[in-house]
């Protein structure tokens, strides 16, 4: 645990795709929102739930709520960084099931070595980033995400990071699961992760 990390796990999410509320699926028997908590608890001095502005679930976890309405995961980073009281924030979107204490711990480290960065963020397989699993330096991204969201209604992940400029890290320096950064917004999704072998 380390007092210079708060945790967020982002949970707001319409799930539409899915037809049921994504927080709420589970894999031996954790639902995704307790799996996503526990993985944050071990590396974050505090984790707290960011819930969208009328979202109501039962929880003991403390929940932040959306400033912006109805502007998705950007919407969700940016509840995350401005009620942030610690020098980092590690968000975890709560359809990444597959994430461990290990690889966010790897990602602590890496932001922790290096003061270059205003964030870090993993890299899938294909190349991809995955912008809500990372790590971000929260009063250095803040001041840049809220003039986006005000600037941009259409406002991208991708435009966000090619403002802040992070360092992209591969997910094979963070853990050997091919599936680490998969990311369940099906059915079949939901299905495959469930029969992967861990």
């Amino acid at each position: 645990m380390n007092p210079d990390f708060t945790g967020y796990v982002l949970a707001g999410g319409r799930s539409s795709r899915m037809g049921a509320d994504k927080y709420s699926l589970a894999i031996d028997d954790e639902t995704f929102l307790t799996r996503a908590v526990n993985v944050l608890k071990p590396v974050c001095g505090s984790v707290k739930l960011v819930l969208n502005q009328t979202q109501m679930i039962e929880t003991n976890e403390p929940i932040v709520r959306d400033f912006f309405a109805e502007r998705g995961a950007l919407g969700a980073v940016h509840a995350a960084l401005k009620t942030c009281a610690t020098k980092f924030a590690i968000v975890l979107a709560v359809d990444l099931p597959r994430v461990s204490t290990e690889s966010i711990e790897n990602l602590k480290n890496l932001a922790l070595a290096s003061n270059k960065y205003t964030a870090f963020v993993p890299r899938a397989i294909d190349g991809r980033p995955q912008p809500l699993c990372a790590v971000y330096r929260a009063r250095f991204c803040l001041p840049t995400l809220e003039q986006l969201l005000n600037e941009k209604d259409s406002a991208s992940a991708r435009d966000f990071l090619e403002l802040i400029a992070p360092k992209y890290v591969d997910q094979n320096r963070l853990s050997a699961d091919p599936h680490l950064l998969f990311n369940v917004n099906y059915p079949a999704d939901y299905e495959h992760i469930r029969s992967s072998t861990v």
